[in-house]
């Protein structure tokens, strides 16, 4: 039996410790630390993301069997350019500026993989056709393909595009209702969230651009977010 699992990217809220299935893992696991998917600029980024360095608020995932799992010397052997990080005053202004920025990524002959823009809403851009990857699939042949977070986990493309990061969508403001009357579930919902941002910000192999409008995700690394 061979078992593989990231709980770093864990999104939803199945959790269970292997042992209570009757699967012994400890002192037979081994980490897998080095990425092959994306680059040492991207992949620095996305760390900081599940793992901030902030003793007072240490954010705790486990190793699928009652243990603490650690991003310590995870690593990629490629490079490329920094991710970047654009904050916009209003949604119109951050959907025009995807849409340039799109636009340019398809007119680059030199990089002719898929391409993709991922939001939680799918609002059309302008003058590019657009797929959207849903529940069962990709629906349509356009060449950029659009989703939420959710909905690309496990997949990988060149460049990639998040928009809304911004703060009340990622986290989601209703995560509040939690902080005094459950505080168990308030961590756990930020660690879902972070996690979820993390997935999409890996999903990208060579260019990652984050945006947000009006006040950007905590989540965001610091000297990201100005």
């Amino acid at each position: 039996m061979f078992i593989a699992g990231d709980t770093h990217q864990r999104i939803y809220d199945h959790q269970i410790a292997l042992g209570a299935l009757g699967i012994n893992i400890r002192g037979r696991a081994a980490r897998l630390t080095l990425s092959y998917r994306t680059t040492k600029e991207i992949l620095a980024h996305a760390l900081r993301i599940v793992d901030p360095v902030n003793p007072n608020e240490p954010i705790i995932y486990d190793d699928l069997d009652d243990g603490t799992a650690t991003l310590a010397g995870y690593r990629s052997v490629l490079h490329g350019c920094p991710p970047d990080f654009i904050g916009y005053d209003t949604w119109n202004d951050e959907l025009s500026a995807l849409t340039e920025i799109v636009k340019r990524w398809r007119a680059d002959e030199s990089r002719s993989a898929s391409l993709t823009a991922n939001w939680s809403a799918a609002p059309p851009i302008t003058g590019i056709t657009c797929a959207e990857l849903t529940k069962d699939g990709l629906d349509g042949d356009g060449e950029v393909h659009i989703g939420t977070m959710h909905r690309f986990k496990g997949l990988e493309y060149q460049r990639l595009a998040i928009v809304g990061a911004d703060d009340g969508s990622i986290p989601r403001s209703t995560i509040e209702r939690y902080r005094t009357g459950d505080p168990p579930r308030y961590a756990r919902e930020h660690r879902k969230a972070r996690s979820l941002l993390f997935v999409a910000a890996t999903r990208a192999r060579d260019v990652l651009r984050v945006s947000w409008h009006g006040k950007p995700s905590p989540y965001l690394p610091d000297g990201s977010r100005a």
